[in-house]
């Protein structure tokens, strides 16, 4: 008896689909192979939808078939690609036709639950354009959540400006799905006039979130890290990561475990002595502070050790 693709079992089916579209420029190659191929080939694409150009997005958003399927990842990744501030209104109109494809569209639709939100892109920041940010990440409710720029990790370079950083972590308190979130290539300058930012927390509450990375981020207020411990609860929190994390720009002093620590006894230290010792050791328990890239010359050189305490 002779096995043939027909007699595939769905498991291994499957397998096969999900290592070789992911690296395939033309995703109907493996379609045509035969029905079977086709469909499940179908199923794994509108399951992990990722968008490499503004114009995947636009025509997604545009098409008219419905293949049934609710996404369970998104990844838009526009390295080396030519990008506006129009990208968020075409990730908003795509992710809201993957919800309407599944349900009657009606107002006060509840946001598309996602395993992965993944981007790899510019925020392309215009203040006529953060309503349009805010709008499209409203759509989804992510489990996971993914920002990094789209230039080669040794690269120092911003991608997310300091008007949408702050936007950004707004956001991340309204989604109720998140456990874990990492953000690289981000400043948190130009912030909102009137914020303290040592005494305020650097995310809203977040009771299920789990991980926390934050990597080559400038002007990053040591006290707003601090306020995560000492005004939030936090309870599932488990790690934080700051990585090549400055408190001013690149050519001043990496984030220090001991900056955090002395911003939490500056906001707790002698109101109460116990809270604040406990405070400590959750800080020195959860959170790390480490160094991954070196500039050539100049800048705060770290020998040794990456942890930086």
């Amino acid at each position: 008896m002779h096995a043939t693709l027909d007699k595939l079992p769905p498991e291994i089916l499957f397998l096969i689909i999900a290592s070789t579209l992911p690296g395939e420029l033309a995703p109907s190659n493996i379609l045509c192979v035969n029905r079977q191929f086709h469909d499940a080939g179908v199923e794994w694409l509108y399951r992990n939808l990722r968008f490499r150009s503004q114009e995947q997005l636009r025509l997604f958003a545009q098409a008219s078939e419905n293949a049934g399927v609710v996404p369970r990842s998104v990844t838009v990744d526009l390295t080396g690609k030519y990008g506006t501030s129009d990208v968020w209104q075409y990730l908003s109109e795509a992710l809201s036709t993957c919800r309407d494809r599944i349900e009657e569209p009606e107002p006060g639709q509840e946001p598309i639950l996602l395993e992965i939100l993944c981007l790899r892109l510019h925020s392309y920041s215009q203040d006529s354009s953060h309503h349009l940010f805010e709008e499209a990440l409203s759509v989804t409710n992510p489990r996971v959540f993914r920002w990094t720029g789209p230039d080669p990790e040794h690269h120092f370079s911003t991608a997310i400006v300091g008007p949408v950083a702050r936007r950004l972590c707004r956001i991340f308190g309204t989604w109720s799905n998140i456990q874990d979130i990492a953000v690289t290539n981000i400043t948190f300058s130009s912030t909102f006039l009137g914020v303290d930012e040592s005494v305020t927390p650097l995310l809203p509450e977040i009771p299920g979130l789990r991980t926390l990375y934050v990597g080559q981020a400038t002007f990053l207020n040591a006290g707003s890290v601090a306020a995560l411990f000492c005004v939030n609860t936090m309870a599932s929190l488990e790690r934080v990561r700051l990585v090549d994390a400055y408190c001013e720009s690149i050519w001043g002093s990496r984030i220090r475990r001991s900056d955090i620590e002395q911003a939490a006894q500056a906001m707790m230290f002698p109101q109460d002595v116990l809270q604040c010792e406990g405070v400590l050791a959750r800080i020195r328990g959860l959170l790390t502070c480490e160094k991954k890239t070196e500039r050539i010359i100049g800048g705060d050189r770290v020998e040794g050790s990456i942890f930086l305490i």
